[in-house]
């Protein structure tokens, strides 16, 4: 079981995702190449006393302590990538991540997409079939899917390194939705593709607070999105926001109709016509730019495991105790998503800004791409479902649910 105050969690963290005990220290022209990231230390405190709030802070948020095992779906729910923390002695906090971007030669690497946990959804199997799990070849960020979610404070100075692995067989990158320098967007230049064997740091000052997708950008995008090559980034506020307990929730899917059984098949993407090609057969340009026609998912989820927070892996709350659900939408080939809560009403901020308007409702609908913030409590016990309001996805696998029981004092949230 976990709680807000210690957090213990059987298979937890992210692979290659640095982190270290903050340091008090300076790098090498730090005065010069940092100077107007952060104003420096407020004339009210010290080093030290700066040291102890990031530390603090960084402790409120739930950062991991291990964050080079690979996450599985119950573990990603409460699992943050804060990296490795430096305080420059200007009062910069400083902020190193590694991600490793792989498509395993192109083929993607197996992993697991079903579960044989008895519950709702459950593929019914009759008594003389073994259960085989459903596998799936994906292309990953430090090998999971969905990458993991990195945390920082606005105004931190970020610094992300992104390695392609040597045994990808295509270029990638790293696309953030936030703000930040043109050269450092994942879209040209050397931050626009990065080859197989080489990488790239983007470094920028995290801004403004709020909950931002990130992904790879290389052409075509929706291969590259749909295999897996996407995580979850929150630039929380400099002030704290009320105490609860948080979780992610990242909604993806798995489509084959393109890749194949095994991944070896690649999307071809659909291309502007030409004239010629309009005037030769006007039907055929008709039938391919029609996004209808184009791929198909056979799979959604939320964390990446279609149906997986059902039946024993529930997720566990407690009444009367505040939650803060991080939401992102990174399905492809649906131009539209959503989130549905049984038995309550949230309050859900879009893109988790402080600049956007909250709305009390139990259904938030969001496009591709995009996020928000969902805060809420539970005032009764019982169990409550959490799922898309598009069925069609929920029979597919984008369905959990919260087994909800009488507080006793301390919030949890796990699955049981």
């Amino acid at each position: 079981m976990l709680n807000k105050n210690s957090l213990i969690i059987t298979t937890i963290a992210v692979a290659t995702v640095l982190i270290s005990p903050i340091i008090l220290g300076s790098l090498p022209g730090a005065s010069s190449v940092y100077a107007q990231t952060f104003p420096g230390f407020l004339p009210s405190q010290t080093p030290s006393t700066y040291q102890q709030k990031v530390t603090q802070y960084d402790h409120q948020k739930n950062c991991a302590s291990d964050q080079h095992s690979e996450t599985t779906y119950k573990s990603y729910l409460t699992h943050f990538a804060c990296g490795h923390v430096t305080i420059l002695n200007n009062g910069t906090t400083l902020r190193k991540f590694t991600l490793v971007a792989d498509d395993f030669n192109g083929s993607g690497k197996p992993i697991v997409i079903s579960t044989n946990t008895y519950g709702l959804g459950k593929p019914l199997i009759s008594s003389n079939q073994t259960y085989k799990p459903v596998i799936y070849h994906a292309w990953t960020f430090n090998g999971t899917v969905p990458g993991p979610t990195m945390r920082f404070t606005q105004g931190d100075h970020v610094q992300i390194t992104v390695v392609n692995a040597k045994d990808s067989k295509f270029p990638h990158s790293l696309h953030m939705h936030s703000m930040h320098p043109g050269p450092m967007d994942g879209m040209s230049g050397a931050a626009g593709m990065i080859e197989p064997g080489s990488s790239l740091t983007y470094s920028f000052v995290a801004n403004p607070t709020g909950v931002y997708p990130y992904h790879c950008h290389m052409f075509p995008v929706q291969e590259h999105i749909s295999r897996g090559l996407y995580g979850m980034m929150i630039i929380d506020p400099p002030t704290p926001r009320p105490q609860a307990i948080e979780m992610v929730m990242m909604l993806n899917s798995y489509s084959y109709s393109y890749q194949g059984v095994n991944g070896s098949l690649h999307l071809t993407p659909t291309l502007p016509a030409t004239m010629q090609e309009i005037q030769q057969n006007l039907s055929d340009v008709t039938e391919k730019s029609d996004e209808g026609n184009g791929p198909d998912n056979q799979f959604y989820s939320v964390n990446g495991m279609p149906f997986g927070y059902v039946g024993k892996d529930s997720v566990h709350l407690t009444t009367a105790t505040p939650y803060r659900i991080y939401l992102a939408n990174m399905v492809e080939f649906d131009p539209v998503n959503s989130f549905h809560m049984h038995g309550n009403m949230f309050y859900y901020t879009p893109s988790g800004t402080t600049e956007s308007a909250k709305m009390y409702t139990d259904i938030a609908t969001i496009g591709q791409g995009d996020r928000g913030m969902i805060e809420f409590h539970y005032n009764f016990p019982g169990q409550f479902m959490f799922h898309s309001h598009i069925n069609h996805f929920s029979d597919l696998g984008w369905i959990g649910f919260f087994n909800v029981t009488k507080s006793k004092g301390n919030g949890n949230v796990t699955p049981e």
